[in-house]
C-alpha cells in the first residue's frame, strides 16, 4: 500500500502543474483507485481551505493518513514534494538558458490556461459533492438535492461577492452553520 501511494504522489507531483487546486481534480481522480468517496473528497477540500499550508501538501497528508495511517502520510507527503524539489533545482542550474527559451515561455503559458480549466473542474466537482448526495460517482442515477446546502453555499458566495466578507469567516460560518442544521 505504501508504495502504490508513494508512486501515486510522485505522479501527482509531476503532473500537478497550476498549484494546489489545479492538482486536486487530478488526486481526486487517483483516489478514486483506492476507494475514495465524495463525502472524504468534500472532506479533503474543507481541510485544504481550513489548514494553513501548501493545498498539494495537506491533500497528500491527509489522503496517506487516511488510506495508510502516520506511514502513509509521511509517505505521501514525502512524494508530492520531491518533484517541486528536483524542478526548481535544475531551473537554479539552467536558469540562464531557461529564461531566454521561446518554447518554455509557450509551454508555459499553456499550461496557465490549462490550469484555469483544471481549477473549474475542482470547483464543479465541489458544488456536486455539496449540493447532491450520491453513494459514488460512478452511479450517477442515485443522487439526491440537498437544498439546504445549496442555500448555505449560495448565501456564502453571494455575501463574499456582494459585501468582501473574508472567505476564512465565512468557511467556518457555513461550516458551523452546516453542523448545526445537519446534527441538530
Amino acid at each position: 500500500m505504501l508504495q502504490k501511494l508513494f508512486l501515486t504522489f510522485l505522479k501527482i507531483g509531476f503532473l500537478g502543474f497550476g498549484g494546489g487546486y489545479a492538482m486536486l481534480s487530478l488526486i481526486f481522480e487517483e483516489m478514486m483507485g483506492f476507494g475514495m468517496t465524495v463525502e472524504q473528497y468534500a472532506d479533503l477540500n474543507a481541510l485544504d481551505v481550513l489548514i494553513p499550508g501548501p493545498i498539494a501538501i495537506n491533500s497528500a497528508t491527509y489522503v496517506g493518513q487516511l488510506y495508510a495511517g502516520f506511514s502513509g502520510a509521511l509517505v505521501t507527503t514525502i512524494a508530492v514534494c520531491i518533484p517541486s524539489f528536483v524542478f526548481v533545482n535544475l531551473f537554479c542550474y539552467f536558469e540562464k538558458t531557461i529564461r531566454k527559451s521561446q518554447l518554455l515561455t509557450t509551454i508555459l503559458n499553456t499550461i496557465k490556461v490549462i490550469s484555469i480549466g483544471l481549477i473549474f473542474a475542482v470547483a464543479l466537482t465541489l458544488v456536486l459533492a455539496t449540493c447532491f448526495y450520491m453513494e459514488s460517482w460512478q452511479d450517477l442515477s442515485d443522487f439526491h438535492f440537498d437544498l439546504l446546502s445549496f442555500i448555505i453555499m449560495s448565501l456564502t458566495i453571494f455575501l463574499h461577492l456582494r459585501f468582501k466578507i473574508n472567505p476564512l469567516l465565512l468557511t467556518l460560518a457555513a461550516g458551523l452553520l452546516g453542523y448545526l442544521t445537519f446534527y441538530f
